[in-house]
């Protein structure tokens, strides 16, 4: 019966000793889990401020573009203004005006 006390011991001990090995592996592994999941935090928080830079430099360019369009268009309608016709070049056409209504005023007293 001793040896058999003793098989049941050493079986007891080996039995604790494997758990044992388990319990540690499985601390170690939660502790490696828990040290990837916070690096894999730091990326995302990372990887969300490069995408809202992003988002918001595209914003920057389109408004770029669109002022570069309106600039583009607001000087092909000027090109293609006549010189005699463009406001902004025609010094006379306010003496002119005068002159129309002076006329209108004149013709309108002689009725």
């Amino acid at each position: 019966m001793g040896v058999m006390t003793t098989n049941a011991t050493i079986d007891s001990k080996l039995v604790r000793a494997i758990a044992d090995e388990q319990l540690a592996n499985n601390v170690f592994m939660i502790e490696w889990l828990v040290k990837a999941q916070q690096q894999l935090s730091l990326q995302q928080r990372l990887i969300d401020q490069q995408q809202q830079q992003i988002s918001t430099q595209q914003q920057e360019i389109e408004k770029l573009k669109e002022e570069r369009d309106k600039l583009k268009n607001r000087n092909s309608k000027n090109s293609s203004v006549p010189p005699s016709s463009d406001p902004l070049k025609k010094p006379s056409d306010k003496k002119k005006r005068q002159k129309g209504v002076l006329n209108v005023l004149i013709c309108s007293m002689r009725n």
